[in-house]
This record gives C-alpha cells, structure tokens and sequence, in this order.
C-alpha cells in the first residue's frame, strides 16, 4: 500500500480498490473507506515508532517500512492534487516531449485511436501527429537492445556485479560501526540525565528539552543504521534484479497492461523525446549498466579482437570493464 502510493500514480479512491482486491478489508470483510486509509498512511507505527500524545516515541516492535518511504508517502498526501485514475488513458500521457522544444506531446482520440503532437506552447516547427501504435513500434527495439542472447555473457555480469559489491559492503560495515558507538553514547546520555532527574539535579522542563534532543538523534542513528544494512544487500539485489529485468523488458511490454507499461517505462528510462514522428529514448542511469554490458562483449567478441586474446583473457577483461561500470552507474545512482 505505502509503495503504490508513493510512486504518485495512485489516488486513495483507486487505492482502495487495490488493496481490498489484495485482501485488504474491514473487520466485516468490506473495503476500507478513504478517510481510514489516508489514517493508515499517515501512522507512524509502521515505520517502527510510536505516536503518543504528539510525540514520537521510539518502540520495540519491527518496522513494517522505512521511514524514508513513510515520508514520502506523508508528501504525495499534503499534495493539493491528487492523481486521478481514468481507464481510458494515452499510454505516452506525460512521458514524452518534444526534442525540439522540450514541451510535452499531447494526445487527442480520433476513431478510437490516440494521436500525439507538439503542443506548440513554445515557438516550434514540428507539424503533424503520430499515432500512438507507431509510437510503441519504436520503443520495443530500444527494449531488445538491453538483452543478452549468451546466457555465458550474463553471467559474467552477475559476477561483476558481486565483484563491485565487496566495496561496497566494506563501506556500510564501516558506517553501521561507526553509528552504532554514536547510539551507545547516546544511550548512557539517556541513562544518565534520568538519573539525574530523580535525583533533583536539573528540573522537568530541562530534561524534557534534552529527552527531546536526544531521542530525536537516537532515532536518526536508527535510522541510518537501517539504511545502511538495507544498502548491502540493495546494492547487490538492485543490480540483479535490473538485469533480470532487462533481459525479460520486452516480454514483460508486450503482455503488460497500459498503467503497468507506464510504470516499466518510466523505470527504463529517463527521457523520451519525437521529432518529426521519430523517437529518441533515453535510458535511466541503472539500465545503462546492462546497455553497456552488451556493448562492452560485443566488442570484446567481435572477430578480429577474439583472435588476439584468449577467452580466459577476453573474460577478465569483461569483468574488470564491467566493474567499473557498475560501480559509476550504481554508485551514482539513487537505489
């Protein structure tokens, strides 16, 4: 529920919808009504916490989701627009502009087909529409570009991808040790200004005061420390599963519904442009990892360059290519 909702696509009415079909429901078995669910939403408990009073306090039990997520959650509802859900809807809708003028393609209906144009908002010389079939003919090759065809070669990827993880993982190590003396620290201040408010050495407004402060950092330091153990393993699984992706993108298009081809699009890529009925993709920075790996082999197996080196040779140098890419795209990415 928080995931769907922070993605910005979904209104509480659609929400609704989707979670009483994924077996969310009342005590009596009916769907839940927006005002409980924007409740839900809104509650702090489930990033770990407890609300009491108007004061959050710290708690014991485990965190259903970050509090980064809960944040952004808590943004999209202060929004004063909703998304609004509409089953007919242009597939491109807000996905592409104009390589020209950078302003966005509009779509209109003619006959029970959905045409996109310039919206000539800015000074631009584009004319004429495209319809949106031509449109979605032009992306499926960007999609097959980012497959591997050598099961062997993807593999080697995977490798990389775990080769590149070892410093990673050796930096959140480093920073989750680091964390943890600051929240010991902060644990024996807690200890000791409880101390000495029972024994009458500072008064209730001051300690309240520093209660706060402190709390506030311990929560910070939990927080980091959490992040940091979820980037160990998000570094790794990310890569993976953009790979894995990548290697099914066009299957999952062709079969995918048009709110899930919506949400596959915005993922693979960053930027989508028409000029003059032709498009130009841009894909997002992760996905570059897997574009480059297809390119990096297949230079390296190109005919001329295999004779001069040994497959062992040809493999070490893919891994040690890919590495690097990995980590630029990775590292410089926000997972």
């Amino acid at each position: 529920m928080f995931e769907l909702y922070a993605t910005g696509n979904y209104s509480l009415k659609k929400l609704v919808e989707i979670m009483y079909e994924e077996g969310l429901r009342t005590r009596n078995g009916n769907k839940l009504v927006k005002s409980r669910l924007a409740s839900l939403l809104s509650n702090p408990f489930y990033y770990g916490v407890i609300e009491w009073n108007g004061k959050i306090y710290p708690a014991k039990h485990e965190p259903l989701i970050s509090k980064e997520l809960f944040e952004k959650v808590q943004l999209i509802l202060k929004r004063k627009t909703t998304p609004k859900y509409r089953k007919h809807f242009p597939l491109f809708k807000g996905l592409i502009r104009c390589d020209e003028c950078g302003g966005l393609i509009t779509w209109e209906t003619h006959k029970g087909h959905w045409y996109g144009h310039c919206n000539h908002y800015r000074k631009c010389s584009q004319k004429g529409c495209i319809r949106q079939e031509k449109v979605e003919e032009q992306i499926i090759p960007y999609l097959e570009k980012l497959n591997i065809k050598n099961e062997r070669l993807a593999g080697w990827i995977k490798k990389a991808l775990k080769e590149s993880h070892k410093d990673e993982i050796e930096y959140h190590n480093n920073c989750i040790n680091e964390l943890k003396q600051r929240y010991e620290k902060i644990q024996k201040r807690l200890s000791l200004l409880y101390d000495d408010k029972l024994d009458g050495k500072i008064t209730s407004d001051f300690y309240e005061q520093k209660f706060r402060e402190y709390t506030k950092e311990k929560e910070e330091i939990i927080s980091s420390i959490e992040r940091h153990s979820n980037a160990q393993n998000k570094y790794f699984e990310f890569g993976i599963n953009i790979l894995e992706l990548s290697q099914k993108a066009k299957k999952i298009y062709l079969k995918a519904s048009e709110e899930q081809k919506r949400m596959l699009l915005n993922l693979v890529f960053s930027k989508i442009t028409l000029n003059n009925g032709k498009l130009k993709a841009v894909y997002s920075r992760p996905f570059e990892i897997c574009l480059r790996g297809v390119q990096i082999t297949n230079e390296i197996f190109e005919p001329q360059f295999s004779i001069q080196k040994s497959p062992k040779k040809a493999k070490n140098d893919i891994l040690l290519r890919l590495m690097d890419e990995v980590r630029t795209c990775l590292i410089g990415s926000s997972i």
